[in-house]
């Protein structure tokens, strides 16, 4: 065994559902606009995953996306449209990146909802500094990989995240406020099927 495997390659499996409500509050992001509207998230497993967005009626959209591994479905309920894909794999897992970008480093694009507390095990993550928003006080951790990096804010004693931040290049470029992070929940199979009524065309 030549190498050592990256302290970031593991795979984000929560063992029970987990449901997370986040809302982008990046300085300069109206909040009247659609990029700052909630967006909710269920997940379990390596394999299922339940993505559903606000509405975009200036765009007529209303988007959901379903996995369970290796289908997708990805429904629009403004309009009932809707179209399914089958994940060629080889692996077959549910990516939830807490930050999607292209320039994201491998290390920093496996920060993933439902698996932010492991993340920050794998890397060794120490508290950085305290951090006073309005009346309420958080622990902030930090991972750096080269001139990025990424925060998790979590109020004290509380071992939930309740901000995550990216920096890019050493300027603050995203910040996600988790509105809900709940774990433990018990598990609803019917969160993972496609809604009815929508007509799915098959994606080549």
């Amino acid at each position: 065994m030549c190498c050592a495997t990256p302290a970031y390659a593991a795979t984000c499996a929560p063992r029970t559902l987990v449901h997370i409500i986040t809302v982008d509050v990046t300085p300069g992001v109206s909040a009247q606009t659609f990029a700052a509207q909630p967006r909710g998230l269920y997940r379990i497993g390596s394999d299922k995953m339940r993505i559903e967005e606000a509405l975009d009626s200036a765009n007529g959209i209303h988007g959901l996306i379903v996995i369970a591994e290796p289908n997708i479905w990805m429904a629009n309920l403004y309009d009932n449209t809707g179209k399914h894909i089958v994940d060629p794999g080889p692996t077959l897992f549910a990516k939830a990146p807490v930050f999607g970008m292209p320039e994201l480093s491998p290390k920093l694009l496996d920060l993933e909802f439902g698996c932010e507390a492991e993340f920050l095990t794998a890397n060794a993550a120490l508290a950085v500094r305290s951090e006073q928003i309005g009346d309420t006080g958080y622990t902030v951790y930090r991972v750096d990989d080269n001139l990025d990096a990424v925060e998790i804010l979590e109020k004290a004693g509380s071992n939930t995240p309740a901000f995550a931040r990216y920096y890019h290049q050493g300027k603050l470029a995203l910040v996600l406020r988790y509105d809900l992070y709940s774990t433990g929940l018990a598990n609803n199979p019917d969160l993972f099927v496609p809604p009815s009524g929508v007509r799915y065309s098959e994606a080549k």
